[in-house]
């Protein structure tokens, strides 16, 4: 129940001062630019990596980005860039 006030008490804050929820909520943001590139900050770790498939962990579940010739050209604790032909993202 405390994490429950918890969160709406975090929502209400980054409401009142028209900060991004994602950040105080702990939430994964994904930024796609077109489909040859995404963006996942916030996330957990990497699960998966293959030239088709990528899956990291997030607060809200797994990532799962699919398509072609998937590269991951960055990675911090933070933030992953993934480049190649993007089909599809899911949230599981």
């Amino acid at each position: 129940m405390r994490s429950a006030v918890s969160h709406t008490l975090k929502r209400k804050f980054a409401q009142t001062f028209d900060l991004p929820p994602a950040v105080l909520l702990d939430q994964a943001a994904i930024h796609l630019f077109g489909d040859t590139e995404a963006k996942i900050v916030n996330h957990k770790g990497l699960v998966q990596y293959t030239t088709t498939c990528i899956k990291t962990r997030s607060s809200q579940g797994l990532i799962e980005i699919t398509g072609e010739d998937l590269e991951i050209v960055s990675f911090s604790s933070s933030e992953i860039k993934i480049l190649g032909v993007i089909r599809q993202v899911m949230l599981k």
